[in-house]
């Protein structure tokens, strides 16, 4: 590899000479703006992205950005705060690219408003007009029929049967959601009154504020359910609190819509003030391929991949599941419950693989995994062989000499600690990448687990991740290799 260039040694110098807690951000606003529209798992938050364009627009005429692994939009909305002419995002989660989208939609402050009201209005009406029919279908499952609404059997399995035949014994047609187990996630009231909602949203005629509603109503879904709300994966309730759970559909929608108004409110006028107006891609691609994006076009790429599969790690489609089915995202409902075997390391390698990526910390890290546990070395061989594709990927992009910001987490698997940060760097060598810069941080606002079980052994328990590293590489020419 080519020595460090001037820019480089600056870089590490303006780096070097920054205070030990800079990229901690503890006790910082995280969700300002837009940035606070939707919760989603595992998020950079924004200050990091901000600090890292703030440093490079000191030294670098950047136009062009690229998040290749883009979640709910927080990188790009800073692009564009920064007057990004360029932008591109890529996803493989609908509901990512939706969250996203909203996110990144200038709304006129005075039509939402009136779109608003007139939501209300509606709603009002309709929730007045079938108060007793909610009611009444509540009334029907518990008491006539005698089942346990916490149960997984009787009106976990059968709720759509159940309120169709409620239904026709008041005479009464209306939508009835299909989604397979949707009894075991919603009590019968909170189903009938998120139906009543999405049928509302749907009559909105600007698509753009139609999506707003929505995103709106994912938040709420998610409020309203039966799960565990301080959990990314589908873990359910005890029966007990389930019982106990009557969430108000309308209260928590309403209270989400004025919020995120307000946040919008605040971006438009930023937005107006600057006259920012980027020509924004969000691209509904596999990272690994990246195809939609042209090659050297990119000046600077900023992301934090996954930690690992979504499987083990932070589930991002089971997060999204209960939205992406009640918002119909996806165009086979059965897609719903298969985002993460789509992600980076959903590939199986059960009964073992041939070796075949250039990092020899992530060799020996697998070797020790392997000799406890061949399965578990499979599927960290998996994610780390999807990066690898990643990097290849997402480096064709890169223009010469450009930069790119990984953000990125070192779990432990079966005790051994897998540095990310420096097989990262060792990857990069096959795709002209040179390493300039580790940076650590700790992480004291990204919503993980406190303790993670790595031995899979009930009781065993060790704490997770409380850093990053922020990897800095850079794309040199061919003859530097």
């Amino acid at each position: 590899m080519k020595s460090l260039s001037l820019e480089d040694k600056n870089l590490i110098e303006k780096l070097k000479s920054l205070p030990i807690d800079y990229w901690d951000f503890k006790g910082e606003d995280t969700k300002e703006l837009t940035h606070g529209l939707h919760t989603y798992p595992a998020v950079m938050v924004y200050p990091i992205s901000r600090k890292i364009i703030d440093i490079m627009q000191e030294t670098h005429q950047l136009n062009s950005l690229l998040d290749p692994f883009m979640g709910s939009g927080t990188v790009l909305i800073e692009a564009m705060l920064a007057g990004y002419k360029q932008i591109y995002g890529v996803d493989l989660n609908p509901l990512a690219q939706l969250i996203t989208k909203v996110k990144m939609t200038i709304i006129n402050s005075e039509s939402l408003k009136l779109e608003s009201e007139n939501l209300y209005r509606g709603l009002r009406d309709n929730f007045d007009s079938l108060s007793v029919t909610i009611n009444g279908l509540n009334e029907y499952i518990t008491s006539e029929k005698g089942l346990d609404v916490s149960a997984k059997t009787g009106w976990g399995d059968s709720a759509p049967n159940l309120i169709r035949e409620y239904f026709n014994t008041i005479n009464f047609a209306y939508d009835i959601p299909e989604y397979k187990n949707i009894g075991y996630w919603f009590k019968p009231t909170v189903i009938l009154e998120l139906q009543i909602l999405k049928n509302a949203i749907k009559k909105e005629s600007d698509m753009d504020i139609r999506d707003f509603f929505f995103i709106a109503m994912s938040e709420t879904i998610r409020l309203v359910s039966n799960r565990r709300n301080g959990e990314f994966k589908m873990f359910r309730m005890p029966a007990d609190k389930v019982l106990k759970h009557n969430p108000s559909v309308l209260a928590e929608f309403t209270k989400i819509l004025n919020r995120n108004i307000e946040k919008m409110k605040d971006f438009e006028r930023i937005c107006l003030e600057h006259k920012f107006c980027p020509e924004i891609k969000i691209v509904a691609e596999d990272t690994r391929q990246l195809n939609s994006i042209p090659d050297n076009s990119i000046d600077i790429m900023i992301t934090s991949p996954p930690y690992g599969d979504s499987r083990t790690t932070v589930a991002y489609g089971e997060f999204s599941r209960l939205s992406l089915q009640w918002l119909d995202l996806c165009d086979n409902p059965e897609d719903t419950t298969k985002i993460d075997s789509k992600l980076m390391g959903g590939k199986k390698y059960a009964k073992g693989f041939e070796y075949d990526l250039n990092s020899e910390t992530l060799r020996q890290s697998l070797d020790k995994i392997k000799s406890v546990d061949l399965a578990r070395a499979g599927d960290v061989y998996s994610f780390y062989k999807d990066l690898n594709d990643c990097l290849r990927a997402v480096s064709a992009k890169m223009r010469e000499n450009s930069y790119q910001f990984w953000v990125v987490g070192n779990r432990i698997v079966k005790l051994e600690t897998l540095q990310t940060d420096k097989i990262i760097t060792e990857l990069g060598v096959d795709y002209r990448l040179q390493h300039i810069y580790t940076v650590p941080r700790n992480i004291p606002n990204k919503v993980m687990p406190s303790l993670n079980s790595p031995t899979n052994i009930i009781g065993e328990k060790v704490a997770t991740m409380t850093n990053e590293h922020i990897v800095i590489l850079r794309k040199i020419k061919n003859d530097c290799l």
